[in-house]
């Protein structure tokens, strides 16, 4: 059993008092049971400020965590805002770790660390909660990939760090307090299996472009050419970039269908290259076939009000963990219109929603077996 405690503050400028908030809402004397481990999720002010420093090192557990730019809880709404959730079990233990930077050897370092956690556990690990920073320089599907190898098929739960809206972009995953860019934060939940509920619902295809597009050169998450046309001057001529720019990007996300037998999915871009190349969150292959989806205001609402009422009627005992894609939610004009359905039906338990960049996510095939996945333009939620 995984019980969850949630508190937040807006508190930025005195860590102390934004310490005192917290600790008063999670009443550790009296909630915690024998074993506790947490998250904090924050806007990048609160770690330049010292207040994700002074709450971690206020929690008597270990704690990881990432930047957003937009967190729900229950009775609270913020862009600006810190949340913490607890995880506190009498039969589970937790394992925290961050791995070395990425870049370079990104699935190795992965491999290490996990190694690493899972080596010092009693127990094997039945439950693996992941937090990354960009993937620019690799896949989110090698992240899934290699956790579901290592764990040998245990659910992979998670996001990929979002930074700011601002003129500042820096994605940053946290670990005891420690805030770093290019590295992997794990929460291993060892002791045993974990009742959990797993859901994943992708942008619906509502509004498609007229077209199907060939990839006509692609190596791994560059995507070089569409149509024999390199891929930006492809997205330019059709309106969607200007002059090699992803101003508009997160508006018009791809659906890649790589023929390799699973469903086409969602794909987000990181970035332009000079010669006109893409890159993007997930591997695409050559001969892939891509459509564009222009994305409405009500289309958003209206599937977040629908998963929403389905996580009420889930009627799961402890809580829930959300993420939400920011890419998918780029037509809003008020994020507070999606995090307000939140609070409208599932404010009996405790839950936290923050923004993505990118969702680690368990999903199952027709035997029911787990299949872990990297998905974009989407809300994933845990349910414990």
């Amino acid at each position: 059993m995984l019980k969850f405690l949630v508190a937040h503050t807006f508190e930025i400028d005195d860590p102390g008092i934004a310490v005192n908030e917290i600790l008063e809402q999670l009443d550790m004397e009296h909630a915690l049971l024998e074993n506790s481990a947490g998250f904090i999720f924050c806007s990048l002010k609160f770690i330049k400020s010292g207040t994700v420093g002074a709450v971690s090192k206020a929690l008597p557990f270990d704690v990881i965590g990432c930047t957003t730019c937009g967190i729900a809880v229950p009775g609270a709404i913020g862009e600006v805002m810190l949340a913490v959730l607890v995880l506190t079990s009498d039969d589970s233990f937790f394992k925290t770790g961050v791995s070395e930077p990425l870049e370079a050897r990104a699935e190795e370092r992965i491999e290490e660390l996990y190694r690493r956690l899972s080596g010092d556990a009693e127990s094997p690990p039945s439950l693996v909660f992941a937090l990354a920073t960009n993937p620019g320089q690799f896949s989110g599907d090698m992240v899934t990939d290699v956790l579901h190898r290592l764990s040998g098929g245990k659910p992979v739960f998670g996001t990929i760090a979002l930074d700011e809206t601002s003129e500042e972009r820096i994605p940053l995953v946290i670990c005891n307090g420690e805030a770093c860019s290019d590295r992997l934060a794990l929460l291993l939940v060892c002791g045993g299996a974990v009742e959990s509920r797993f859901h994943v619902d992708s942008l619906p295809a509502m509004h498609t472009y007229g077209l199907s597009a060939l990839v006509t050169g692609a190596q791994g998450t560059k995507l070089i050419s569409i149509n024999n046309m390199p891929a930006a001057g492809f997205l330019e001529n059709i309106g969607v970039i200007s002059h090699n720019k992803t101003d508009a990007i997160y508006m018009f996300p791809l659906i890649v269908d790589n023929h390799d037998g699973e469903e086409p999915r969602h794909c987000g871009i990181f970035g332009v290259e000079e010669d006109g190349a893409l890159l993007c969150s997930s591997a695409i292959a050559e001969g892939a076939t891509l459509k564009l989806v222009n994305e409405v205001q009500e289309q958003i609402l209206r599937s977040s009000e629908q998963f929403a009422e389905m996580l009420k009627n889930e009627n799961v005992q402890h809580g829930h963990l959300i993420f939400s894609c920011f890419g998918r939610s780029a037509p809003l004009v008020d994020l507070k219109d999606e995090l307000e359905l939140y609070e409208k039906y599932i404010k009996e338990k405790p839950y936290v929603v923050i923004y993505s960049r990118g969702e680690f996510c368990p999903v199952y095939d027709e035997q029911g077996k787990i299949r872990n996945s990297f998905r974009q333009y989407s809300i994933i939620s845990a349910g414990f």
